[in-house]
């Protein structure tokens, strides 16, 4: 009887992630934008009565899914359980409660079943504009990057807060993609909400408290196990990224004990003036995410799972910004963190931690604003860094998991010509396993207007991916105009009329002595091009 408890309570947990992957996939189908729609910068997730996660679509991003597993309780302080309906559906875009920065929309779906509040559907994607000085490292406060909405709701039982979403599309450069975004947001909850009550009915279920207690403790047990077998200690691991105008120091601290795994990034830089602050709650969930990558990547995340892993960090750091910090680029810095993270675990298994990736998405914005404007938005993927037993994934985005819009869609939307896009030979660090390479990517305006790019999110052009055990360092990215000026910092750019922006997104890093390299790899390593003879 144990047993079969046991068995049927594992299924109903598979068919809760199953829903939230069918939750995300609607919100791929219905999205407006791009980035959404093409590239999957998105994730679902459902909560219980308590606000706590209980499982999470597959496809979306670490620190989506993670901050959404601390956003959903913030929801119900504000606008407490009692008061709210069958049908309502809440929403904010705050930096410090949702995802990081201001682009990024949450909403909070409540379940009703049998007249009472049994669980929560959430789901997070990001909005192309949202006014402001729109994607830019420039502005001094957050207040300059666009409309902030406090949790509100965007849907009272059944009738839509259309007063708020003309405050939202007023905002924004693109109205119909912002608000088809924004609602698409309700309707995956809404499409999560229907397949939970069909496996209630299937089931015999009126809630989820049992399935509840199931999946927290099956966690915490694997969890304990796994903590108990690591070595205990302080482990250590420092890096330095490019910043604005000077370098951002990343350090952390990792102590094991016996109960929990503790991330001190006290000794990190900061925070700056420009928008690549980090708010705190980011920090949190990309951190998070690269201890449990590590340690425990076959537990399906919950907030049980993510509890044995605490964050630290004083108010007022480059990763634990405070309002009114910009925050637009935000994650230039949390997306170092589990690079970061990983090689202090890389000092007691080894085998387990790759070499340094090139971290941050490198999000190419361009836009002209005279006559005609328009704004176009992509994603260039650098190398994964080399394991201890396999070559560096190619143009791969670590941590994040987003893909590239297709350059058909970009150039549909926008006046722009990828006259490139392809491997940038050499470009993964040398060693017995390879770090993946970047690519190189050359656009241009086939209007001949004048077009302004973002440097925002164009990192470790200074210094390449680390290697690891011998391996040599990924190659640092390069951006530059074909007019002959190269970008430097983080700031804005003007891209003459007839000129071109040419893009070299970092290689990963090696692993491993290069002589050791298996000479057959190195054939095909130059047979495909992927590095010269």
């Amino acid at each position: 009887m144990k047993n079969s408890k046991y068995i049927r309570n594992s299924i109903i947990w598979n068919q809760l992630i199953s829903i939230c992957e069918e939750q995300a996939n609607v919100l791929l189908k219905v999205a407006f934008g791009a980035l959404v729609r093409e590239a999957g910068d998105i994730s679902a997730g459902i909560f219980n009565n308590k606000g706590k996660m209980l499982a999470q679509a597959v496809t979306g991003t670490p620190g989506h899914v993670n901050t959404m597993a601390e956003a959903v309780p913030k929801f119900l302080k504000e606008i407490a359980p009692e008061n709210l309906s069958k049908g309502d559906a809440l929403i904010t875009n705050d930096p410090w409660i949702g995802a990081g920065h201001i682009f990024d929309f949450v909403v909070v779906s409540p379940i009703f079943f049998k007249n009472k509040i049994i669980g929560y559907f959430a789901s997070t994607c990001h909005v192309v504009d949202v006014g402001g000085i729109g994607w830019s490292a420039e502005g001094k406060s957050f207040f300059e990057e666009g409309i902030l909405i406090p949790v509100s709701f965007l849907r009272k039982k059944k009738s839509i807060n259309e007063s708020l979403l003309k405050i939202i599309t007023a905002n924004s450069r693109v109205p119909n993609e912002a608000r088809g975004d924004v609602l698409s947001l309700m309707s995956c909850n809404d499409a999560g909400i229907n397949r939970l009550i069909d496996l209630l009915k299937e089931n015999s279920l009126t809630n989820l408290l049992g399935t509840s207690k199931f999946i927290f403790d099956q966690s915490r047990i694997s969890m304990k196990k796994i903590i108990s077998k690591l070595k205990k200690g302080i482990f250590k691991n420092k890096t330095q990224l490019d910043g604005y105008d000077t370098p951002i120091n990343l350090e952390a601290e990792l102590e094991i004990t016996d109960k929990n795994i503790l991330i001190n990034l006290e000794k990190s830089s900061k925070a700056t003036s420009r928008g690549i602050n980090c708010p705190f709650n980011y920090s949190v969930a990309y951190a998070s995410y690269g201890v449990k990558a590590a340690i425990a990547p076959e537990i399906p995340n919950n907030s049980a799972t993510l509890s044995f892993i605490k964050v630290r960090a004083p108010s007022g750091l480059i990763v634990s910004a405070i309002k009114p910090s910009p925050v637009t680029a935000r994650h230039v810095v949390g997306q170092a963190l589990p690079d970061l993270v990983l090689g202090c675990l890389h000092h007691i298994i080894p085998d387990k931690i790759p070499a340094e990736s090139s971290g941050a998405l490198w999000t190419i914005s361009l836009r002209h604003d005279g006559d005609q404007p328009f704004n176009s938005l992509n994603v260039a993927l650098g190398g994964m860094g080399a394991k201890h037993n396999e070559d560096g994934l190619s143009t791969t985005a670590f941590p994040s998991g987003v893909g590239s819009i297709p350059i058909e869609i970009v150039e549909n939307e926008a006046p722009i010509l990828y006259e490139m896009k392809e491997f940038m030979k050499n470009s993964g660090g040398i060693g017995k396993y390879r770090g993946g390479l970047g690519q190189k990517i050359v656009i241009k305006c086939i209007e001949n207007k004048e077009m302004k790019i973002s440097a925002a999110a164009f990192e470790k052009i200074t210094k390449g991916p680390s290697g690891l055990k011998g391996g040599l360092s990924g190659s640092a990215g390069q951006v530059k105009i074909s007019d002959g000026t190269k970008i430097k910092d983080k700031g804005m750019y003007i891209i003459p009329k007839g000129k071109k922006v040419i893009i070299i997104t970092p290689g990963g890093g090696g692993y491993g002595n290069p002589k050791d390299r298996d000479q057959n790899q190195i054939k095909n390593d130059i047979k495909f091009g992927l590095v010269s003879k």
